[in-house]
């Protein structure tokens, strides 16, 4: 529990993604819930691509599956 909220602390201090995606939303609490949906609906590669969709705001397209209708 002490080192995901070491990790926070780090975070909002130093990565200048997180505080553009912070800035971008407005408060903690939207922010935390992006970063919940876009762990529901993408699957991301890293937290730079986390950070990077929430500051962009990317919308994926969901992947076309392939149908056999023959």
């Amino acid at each position: 529990m002490m080192l995901s909220f070491l990790v926070d602390q780090i975070q909002q201090l130093c990565c200048p993604l997180f505080q553009a995606a912070w800035a971008k939303w407005g408060s903690k609490r939207l922010l935390w819930e992006k970063m919940r949906a876009y762990f529901y609906i993408d699957a991301l590669e890293s937290m730079r691509h986390l950070f990077e969709a929430l500051c962009d705001d990317l919308h994926k397209s969901a992947p076309m599956l392939a149908s056999d209708s023959g």
